[in-house]
């Protein structure tokens, strides 16, 4: 008699959070490539829309269900944060940074996670948790300063960082509404209203569609249905099954695979002093998710 196979839930979830983990990764890169044909305001409304697409038939098969009054708020919030400011601030960042370096920076977002966890979830930090927060901080402002390869601080790098403090806002809610909403539902609100919220920002889309090289639409595409879709929907089905703090130790890969991704197909590295300060937050980081935490 043959055993059939099956993956154990552990599994799933790490095949979740190691997809979700490719997906942003390569998301940085997608962004830089898709802004030779489109502005940030248009790629990000372009990017939305197509997820908003994606995500409708599933929404309306699994019942089509909406959110309370009750928790409406926070969905618009999760909205605003999680795809109008956060993706229209990292496209404007990746005007005029390599998207090695601005995935140097979201190394920020676990950080940010881990310290909300702390006072809205009660996943406590060790001493040594602390002595990473301070460190990854350290290393978030040597790579903005150094993001052109000159002691100033980065227009573009503080726009990333500004992006990683709206992505903060919303994984934190989205674990509070996950209590109440299954995974695709708080997704599919948060980024119809998202991208409802990017309609004044990508004014002459329709006309770029007709004029912008094709790799750029395609590379936007992409960015709509994996990176926008899909690996949102596993972050929060993830989210779902465990602690904050186990999602965000995986983040640790996407500025990896960004620079690998960005040199294989850009041609494009961070300053060394980029690299330097990301390599630093990146230590911070491990101290404070994989060292540094007690559940409470």
């Amino acid at each position: 008699m043959k055993r059939s196979l099956s993956l154990s839930p552990q599994w799933i979830l790490y095949l979740c959070l190691a997809g979700s983990a490719l997906g942003w990764g390569w998301g940085w890169v997608g962004i830089r490539a898709a802004l030779h044909g489109y502005t940030p305001g248009q790629l990000a409304l372009g990017r939305y829309t197509i997820a908003s697409l994606v995500l409708l038939p599933f929404w309306g098969w699994h019942g089509a269900h909406l959110p309370s009054w009750r928790h409406f708020p926070f969905i618009v919030i999760m909205g605003i944060t999680g795809f109008s400011i956060y993706n229209y601030c990292v496209n404007r960042g990746e005007v005029t940074i390599t998207a090695g370096t601005a995935a140097l920076l979201g190394a920020l977002l676990p950080i940010l996670i881990a310290l909300g966890a702390r006072y809205f979830f009660s996943e406590k930090l060790t001493h040594l948790g602390w002595l990473g927060v301070f460190i990854a901080f350290s290393g978030v402002v040597i790579t903005a300063i150094g993001a052109h390869g000159s002691l100033h601080f980065s227009r573009g790098a503080l726009l990333v960082i500004l992006a990683m403090i709206s992505a903060s806002i919303y994984g934190l809610l989205m674990k509070k509404m996950l209590s109440h909403y299954s995974p695709l539902e708080i997704t599919t609100w948060s980024i119809w209203i998202g991208t409802f919220a990017l309609i004044p920002f990508g004014g002459g889309l329709s006309k770029a569609l007709f004029s912008a090289p094709r790799l750029a639409t395609l590379n936007m595409l992409l960015l709509g249905i994996f990176p926008g879709a899909l690996c949102y929907l596993l972050y929060a089905y993830t989210s779902s099954k465990t602690n904050m703090a186990q999602v965000a130790s995986w983040m640790f890969l996407l500025p990896l695979l960004s620079i690998l991704l960005g040199w294989l197909l850009l041609g494009e590295l961070p300053t060394l002093m980029s690299f330097a300060g990301g390599s630093i937050t990146f230590l911070g980081a491990y101290l404070v998710n994989v060292r540094g935490h007690i559940a409470g």
